[in-house]
Formats: C-alpha cells, structure tokens, sequence
C-alpha cells in the first residue's frame, strides 16, 4: 500500500492547473491509435518539467475485497521540487481523514531522503529510508519513477501502457507492470487525463488480491506558495514512538499498516 500511497503523491509533479469538473463520464467516441500514444507520452513528459509546487484536494477509496467493505477518506496532499538535474529533492505530503469525521487517519510525508508514516491511533510514527535515486529520478524500482519524470521510451519499456479511449473530456490510459517488483503492489492500473490540459484527473489501482484503491482528484492548483519547512521530518509528540524501518532486499520499504 505505501508504494501506492506513493505512486500518488509522485503524480502532482504532473499536474498544472484547477479544473473543475468533479464526474469521470464512462463513455468514449473511438479507440486511439498507437501514435496518439506516443504523443500523450511525450507531452506527459513535457508537463512533468513544468511543476515546481503543487496543492491539491483528493478523495480516496478503498474497496477491500477480503472482507467485501468500502471506505472513503478526503483531504490534502503537497508537493515542491527542489534543485534540478541531478541534484533535483522532490518533497510531498499527504493528509487523509475519513469522509465525515474531523480528524486525521493518515499522514504520509517524503522528505526525499525519507518517507514517514504517521500512526496516530498507535502513536507512532515510521520512518522508511527510500532507495537511492539515479539521474536525479526517484528509485527505478517504483512505479514512482514513471511520475516523477521517466522518459517516455522508457516508460513503454518499463510498463505495457495503452490508450483506451478518448472522449470529449478525457484521456485514459490503461498500465500494466511488466516486472515483479511491480508486479507484487498492483497487477493493474489506470490514469484519467483532463484532454483540455493534459493534468490528471483520477488514478486507480487493482492489487493483487483483487481490492482496489482509487484516488479522485476534484482540484488541483500549481506554482502555489509553499515554505520549505511543511516537508521537515516530523517529531514525535510526548508518548509517541519513532521507528526506524529497514529497506527490504528488493529495496522497498515494508510498512506496517494499524491494526483495525
């Protein structure tokens, strides 16, 4: 689920301005070529190098198909790019609370070096060492790294992805893992593009177990004002514990999720 998690926070890099349209219609006009493929990869490509700050609004849902239930959060999620090159930090935050209730459930927060996992019901918080990047890109064993700036040649190589269909509001895009690594944390997926823009408009997920984890993205603003200090590592109040995670061998972090 962090991959997801991150997998999330990754694609604001995408994004570039607020639309309003709050509905993803299910119909489509035709099936497009693969030319038009390569061409949305590439302005996809483009559109990442524009983003240097992002606020959005988002609203996630998770359907657990073990024990057959549905939950829905809302709530916020950040992100500033820092440097560029090699030396590019991309930092994010997230914070969800469930549909109808005024507290937070959870917090993610990736400093770049670091992404922290913030337990509130155990008060504790979970620090998880990221892989190291390459080229300045996030690790190329995340699906993060197709978000974050993966060139488009690559990006075929890496995952089969086909365009759908289009409509008069949309572009989807259908993305299947082509490696293990990946293939552990969904088995498929799928990003909505705003056609108008080229920003993303929803991102779903189907694990392996069959459950599913959607994220809807109603608003999205760029180039906002963020300070620098919203993405520090956080401190762990008084009572709190703070947990060092290890990195797995296949260099991801193994999150422990609160017990229901």
């Amino acid at each position: 689920m962090v991959r997801l998690i991150l997998s999330f926070v990754a694609l604001f890099v995408c994004v570039g301005t607020s639309f309003g349209q709050t509905n993803v219609p299910a119909t489509a006009n035709q099936v497009p070529s693969a030319a038009q493929l390569q061409q949305y990869l590439n302005r996809w490509e483009q559109e990442m190098l524009k983003v240097q700050t992002l606020a959005a609004t988002i609203k996630l849902i998770e359907k657990d198909k073990t024990f057959e239930t549905t939950s829905a959060s809302i709530g916020v999620a950040k992100y500033m790019k820092l440097g560029s090159g090699s030396s590019t930090v991309n930092l994010a935050s997230l914070e969800l609370r469930r549909e109808g209730k005024a507290d937070l459930d959870k917090k993610f927060l990736c400093t770049g070096n670091y992404l922290y996992q913030v337990l509130f019901e155990a008060k504790e918080i979970r620090a998880f060492e990221m892989p190291k990047p390459k080229q300045g890109q996030v690790a190329e064993d995340s699906f993060m790294s197709l978000l974050f700036g993966m060139k488009a040649e690559e990006a075929l190589r890496r995952y089969d992805i086909r365009l759908t269909k289009e409509d008069q509001w949309y572009i989807y895009m259908d993305i299947s893992p082509r490696f293990p690594a990946d293939k552990a944390d969904f088995q498929r997926a799928r990003i909505v593009f705003n056609r108008a823009n080229f920003m993303p408009r929803q991102l779903w997920f189907e694990q392996p177990n069959g459950s599913e984890v959607t994220w809807d993205i109603p608003k999205m603003e760029t180039n906002v004002k963020l300070e620098r200090s919203e993405f520090d590592p956080p401190r762990a109040p008084q009572g709190w514990k703070l947990v060092q995670e290890p990195i797995t061998q296949q260099g991801q972090p193994r999150v422990v999720r609160p017990k229901p």
